[in-house]
């Protein structure tokens, strides 16, 4: 029964994401929102492998995003005539190998010093984008390449201004890197890094590299921030530092902690729960920070599994869910 309740919902949600601009046509300001949302979202699922099914704390994950998004801009700006989809592919790949450098050094440390190296190593990227202002712009970011075109197959050509067009193709590139994740999770490796969260010591008995199966998710969980990160500057049309700042890296914790970061879906829920929020105390007081800080406090206190762990109480007491013994 609730894996039913499960493929209806999961369902559901696309069918209405799907026909989403075509309701709120008129209303081009909430699905630009909920395009910069999913891809917030895509960010936070590949964050959730990290900490939600490998129990990997790591503060620097905006370093992958960062680097894949700067990739994909100096493509752009660089090679007029680069696809887009290449330019994709080019941010994607920079997020593997950063994924793969960084974990080399981190996987030597464990506990707090893992987390503080994470931390490090992504401060150290942002110093360097940031000073390095001939190649990154520095503080000024890059821009240029607004007037670019996407050619879809039997569809046509179609502007990156274009918000309904950026929408969908965003929307199935992110539906496509969740379901790749997902998927993840449920192969034999996904399974050994879950058996590594839970009793690492009783895989190592076993004969289990480590290591490796810990350096091959660091590369995967880069790869899907890199592809998010290559669709902000699509989205946004510029990069800046603050794509890998430390700012960004607890964006990524508050919303994994707000959604649930033991879930899959968690990290999902909270990036819709924390970019509304933001979007709108923002337009209403100018102490919705103050606002932020005492909600994730009250969740922390409260609902220590986040809005899909509250949720998740709520229906084991409903009866009619409950499957049968």
């Amino acid at each position: 029964m609730r894996r039913s309740v499960k493929i209806t919902f999961t369902l559901l949600v696309l069918v209405l994401a799907s026909l989403y601009p075509l309701i709120m046509w008129k209303f081009k300001f909430h699905i630009y929102l909920l395009t910069e949302i999913m891809i917030y979202s895509m960010l936070a699922v590949s964050y959730y492998l990290l900490l939600g099914h490998t129990g990997l704390l790591s503060l620097g994950h905006a370093a992958y995003f960062g680097l894949g998004a700067y990739s994909t801009a100096l493509c752009l700006l660089h090679l007029p005539n680069l696809p887009i989809p290449l330019a994709i592919l080019i941010g994607a790949l920079s997020g593997l190998l950063s994924g793969f450098l960084i974990g080399l050094i981190v996987l030597r440390l464990t506990k707090i010093y893992f987390t503080f190296a994470t931390l490090a190593l992504s401060q150290m990227l942002w110093a360097i984008v940031w000073k390095w202002r001939s190649v990154t712009g520095g503080d000024d970011g890059l821009k240029g390449w607004s007037a670019r075109v996407v050619d879809v197959p039997l569809l046509g050509q179609f502007s990156l201004t274009n918000v309904t067009f950026m929408y969908y193709f965003v929307f199935f590139v992110a539906t496509v890197s969740i379901i790749l994740c997902w998927y993840f999770t449920r192969t034999p490796l996904g399974n050994t890094l879950t058996s590594i969260k839970s009793n690492p010591n009783r895989v190592d008995s076993l004969g289990i590299n480590i290591s490796l199966a810990k350096f091959i998710l660091f590369g995967f969980a880069g790869l899907i921030a890199g592809v998010s990160g290559s669709l902000f500057v699509l989205f946004k049309k510029m990069v800046s530092p603050n794509f890998l700042d430390l700012f960004m890296s607890f964006d990524i914790v508050v919303i994994s902690i707000v959604g649930g970061y033991t879930s899959f879906i968690g990290p999902i829920v909270g990036s819709f729960v924390y970019g509304y929020m933001v979007e709108y105390l923002s337009t209403i007081t100018e102490s919705w920070q103050l606002i932020m800080g005492v909600f994730f406090v009250l969740v922390i206190l409260f609902f220590p599994g986040g809005i899909v762990g509250m949720f998740r109480q709520f229906l084991k007491r409903v009866t009619f869910l409950k499957e049968k013994r």
